[in-house]
């Protein structure tokens, strides 16, 4: 518990750093943390305020600035009876025209100061942030490991293990797809199109400033796909199996600086939390994941339904023992996607709403 108020869950807005006081509440809980303000934190997180935002002038008495939120946002901004939407504008001294409920709109912001506009579009996003982080995760940013040598050893690897290696819940419904694997450096929740479009920018961005300036002496990029691991202590409960990534003939590390620049990247934009608040992105290719195990069917009143069921753990330990060190091969990387979840493009992948070459 004293580590949690030591280091309490922090997120960036608009270039600035606020405290989230407690997770576990509702949004109307949430309390500002200006670090210009307050050094607990130190100068690691001033990095800089909201310059970019747009204000402009009304008339002489008045500013106003519009923010983009997704319409499944607005009830928290607006709050139970409208609390919420009355205390921001009684903090900040500003007036919000807020869309109805359900439809889509940006929120027009109007106050006697540029600073007071300021202020209420960052209380918005700070709400807009804590109601993202509970969603379910949409889109994701992804690097393709599908090369057609690593597809061939891949199945060649798959084959192998339900053959030779019939232990507890190895089934084939339970291995993802050849075409589909790859590394995951971070997921969000993307509501709208708007929201897409503003994921889509922020990469494109972020290769201009973090992630061509990593790489610019190490292209092309090659990654080499070996070695089996598992994500809990114990090899005979496994939900997720996984293989190891390593550079292949370029400077050790180059991956990972890379991955944890992208995700701080997001991170600090506001569209993407570290996951489990590691500063370092996990880097690992699902190979079996026990989330995948096809679900039964039966007949109920002649309508065939799934029946969900508990999640089933599998018995890796021969795996491990048989292909601890299995190489299945090099891909370069050319590209990085911010892909949506459950879908597949035209390719087998997949389906990106984002792509940049590298």
């Amino acid at each position: 518990m004293m580590n949690d108020i030591l280091r309490p869950h922090l997120v960036w807005i608009e270039g600035r750093c606020y405290r989230v006081n407690d997770n576990s509440v509702e949004v109307t809980s949430l309390q500002e943390h200006d670090t210009y303000e307050d050094d607990t934190y130190g100068d690691e997180y001033d990095e800089g305020g909201d310059e970019d935002v747009e204000v402009v002038m009304v008339d002489n008495s008045r500013y106003k600035s519009t923010v983009h939120v997704s319409k499944h946002y607005l009830g928290s901004i607006i709050g139970k009876k409208g609390a919420m939407k009355l205390r921001i504008q009684r903090d900040t001294k500003t007036d919000l025209k807020i869309p109805k409920q359900g439809q889509d709109g940006k929120i027009i912001i109007y106050g006697p100061s540029v600073s007071s506009v300021k202020a209420a579009r960052r209380r918005i996003n700070i709400i807009v942030m804590a109601s993202r982080m509970k969603q379910k995760s949409t889109h994701f940013i992804s690097i393709p490991m599908n090369s057609p040598d690593v597809i061939k050893r891949y199945e060649e690897f798959e084959a192998a293990v339900l053959r030779e290696c019939p232990s507890r819940g190895i089934e084939k419904s339970i291995f993802i797809g050849a075409q589909r694997l790859h590394l995951t450096l971070g997921v969000m929740c993307l509501m709208d199109n708007e929201e897409r479009s503003i994921a889509s920018n922020l990469l494109k961005r972020a290769k201009n400033e973090v992630i061509m300036p990593i790489l610019k002496d190490h292209l092309p990029l090659k990654i080499r796909l070996k070695g089996l691991s598992y994500m809990n202590d114990d090899p005979s409960e496994i939900d997720v199996l996984y293989g190891l990534v390593e550079e292949e003939g370029s400077t050790k590390g180059i991956i990972q600086e890379m991955s944890d620049a992208i995700v701080d990247f997001y991170y600090k934009a506001g569209y993407m939390d570290k996951e489990y608040g590691r500063e370092n992105v996990k880097l690992h290719v699902t190979f079996l994941n026990s989330k995948y195990r096809r679900s039964e069917t039966q007949n109920v009143d002649d309508e065939t339904t799934k029946t969900r069921q508990p999640r089933v753990k599998f018995d890796g330990t021969e795996i491990l023992q048989k292909f601890a060190d299995y190489d299945f091969g090099v891909v370069e990387i050319t590209s990085i996607h911010l892909s949506q979840r459950h879908s597949t493009g035209a390719d087998g992948y997949y389906q990106p709403t984002c792509v940049i070459t590298l």
